[in-house]
C-alpha cells in the first residue's frame, strides 16, 4: 500500500502554528486523534507520539519527545481543551489519562467509536482492527504491535503503522455518525461525558486503599490497614515512578490486613510477598500497621452498608430480567458481567436510583426493562430468541 504523506511536527514553534491551523480553520470541525505511549516500568505513562488526522484528510504526526527537548506541548493541550473541535478517539481512556498527564487539563468534546461499535454489534470491547475489518473491509497491519515507540528515530513503517490508527478512524467515524440514531447518539455522548469526569484520571494518594479488590467482608481495622498500606503504596510508586504492584501487590496488602504482623520478620510468612521487598520497606510498612493500631477505633473506615436482602418475589422478577438482558448481551456481543450486575437490576427492580446504567446500557436494557416491569411490553420467542413485545 502506498505511503501517506504526512506533517512532521518535531518542535514547539511547529506544533503551535498546526494548533493554530486546526483551530482557527473554519472548514475544520473535527480530529481523528490517537496516541503511542509507553508504560512498561513506569508509574506514570510515558507520551511517545501522537497522530491526527483532520476533516479534511491531513495528517500529522506530533513527536513529544523531540518538542519537549526544548520546549513544551502547550500547543497540544490547546488542541485538546478546544470546545469547537471535537476529537474522535478509538478506546479513549488510556488516551485521555496519559494526555491528561501533560497539564492536568482535561480534554473537551470527545468522541469514542468504541463505544459507538457497541450499537453495530461489535460488543463492548471491540478492538479498533476488528471494527475497522468489518466495516471497512481493510485489514490492519499487526506488525508493529510491539514496537518501542520512545526508539528514536523512528522508521517509515512505524510511522505509517501509527497513521493507519487515525487514517481509518476519520472514515469510521464518519461512517458511525451517519448511521446511528439521535437515541444513540445521544447515549454515547453521556458515556463520553463520564469519561470526561475529571476525578477518573486525578490521583489521590490517600483513596488508593479502594481501588485494592477483595476487602468486601473486612472489619475496620483490616480496612484501615490496607488504606494505610495502599496510601504508602501509592505515595512510593509516585515518588520513583515505577508501577506500583513491583513493590507490593494487592494480595499482599490484603494478606498483611488479614493477620496483621508485629514484626519485620513476622512479614516474611505474608504469602506471596518479595523478601527483596520486606528487606528494603518492610520496617516502613510495619510503622504503617502500629499508626493503625494506635489511631481511634472511631477514624477507621466504616464498611459499606450491605443492601437489604432479596425477597423472593424480587428475585422471580430479577431472574427474568436477567434472561432479557443475557439475551441483548447475546445480540450484541457483550460479556454479561459488562452489561449488567444483579445488584443493578435489584435497584431497577426497588425503583432506587442507579447511576451506572446510562448511556448505552440504559438505551439497550434500562428503557426495555421498565417498559418490561411497568406491564407495557412481555417477552415473547421469535424464531428461537427472545424479544419485547407490546401488549
Amino acid at each position: 500500500m502506498q505511503n501517506i504523506a504526512y506533517l512532521s511536527i518535531q518542535t514547539e514553534d511547529e506544533l503551535n502554528r498546526y494548533s493554530r491551523h486546526l483551530i482557527e480553520h473554519s472548514d475544520i470541525d473535527w480530529i481523528a486523534i490517537d496516541t503511542e505511549f509507553v508504560r512498561t516500568d513506569t508509574y506514570f505513562a510515558e507520551l511517545s507520539l501522537v497522530q491526527i488526522q483532520d476533516n479534511l484528510g491531513e495528517v500529522a504526526i506530533i513527536d513529544p519527545l523531540a518538542i519537549q527537548e526544548n520546549g513544551q506541548l502547550t500547543g497540544l493541550v490547546d488542541i485538546l481543551t478546544e470546545p469547537g473541535l471535537l476529537k474522535v478517539f478509538h478506546s479513549a481512556r488510556q488516551d485521555i489519562e496519559v494526555l491528561y498527564q501533560l497539564a492536568n487539563k482535561m480534554p473537551v468534546s470527545i468522541f469514542d467509536t468504541q463505544l459507538a461499535a457497541i450499537f453495530f454489534k461489535h460488543g463492548d470491547i471491540a478492538g479498533f482492527a476488528r471494527v475497522v475489518e468489518a466495516e471497512l473491509g481493510h485489514k490492519l497491519d499487526k506488525t508493529q504491535t510491539r514496537t518501542n515507540w520512545h526508539a528514536r528515530p523512528l522508521t517509515e513503517e512505524q510511522i505509517q503503522y501509527a497513521i493507519d490508527d487515525v487514517r481509518y478512524l476519520a472514515p469510521l467515524y464518519e461512517k458511525f455518525i451517519e448511521n446511528l440514531t439521535p437515541e444513540q447518539t445521544t447515549a454515547i455522548q453521556q458515556d463520553c461525558d463520564t469519561l470526561l469526569d475529571e476525578s477518573l484520571y486525578q490521583i489521590d494518594p490517600t483513596m488508593a486503599g479502594e481501588k485494592v479488590k477483595g476487602v468486601r467482608n473486612f472489619k475496620p481495622k483490616q480496612l484501615a490497614i490496607v488504606n494505610a498500606l495502599a496510601e504508602w503504596r501509592e505515595r512510593f510508586a509516585i515518588e520513583h515512578n515505577q508501577p506500583k504492584k513491583w513493590v507490593m501487590s494487592d494480595e499482599v496488602i490484603i494478606g498483611i490486613a488479614k493477620r496483621p504482623p508485629q514484626t519485620v520478620e513476622a512479614l516474611y510468612k505474608v504469602p506471596n510477598v518479595k523478601s527483596s521487598s520486606v528487606r528494603d520497606y518492610g520496617s516502613e510498612w510495619i510503622e504503617c500497621i502500629d499508626r493503625v493500631f494506635a489511631s481511634s477505633p472511631e477514624s477507621w473506615p466504616k464498611p459499606k452498608p450491605k443492601d437489604a436482602p432479596v425477597e423472593p418475589q424480587e428475585e422471580t422478577l430479577v431472574n427474568l430480567c436477567m434472561t432479557y438482558c443475557q439475551q441483548v448481551a447475546l445480540d450484541y456481543r457483550i460479556n454479561i458481567h459488562n452489561l449488567v450486575h444483579k445488584s443493578e437490576l435489584v435497584k431497577m427492580i426497588r425503583n432506587e436510583q442507579n447511576a451506572d446504567l446510562n448511556g448505552w446500557r440504559a438505551l439497550l436494557i434500562v428503557e426495555p426493562l421498565k417498559s418490561l416491569l411497568s406491564g407495557q411490553t412481555c417477552l415473547q420467542i421469535e424464531q428461537g430468541n427472545l424479544v419485547l413485545k407490546r401488549h
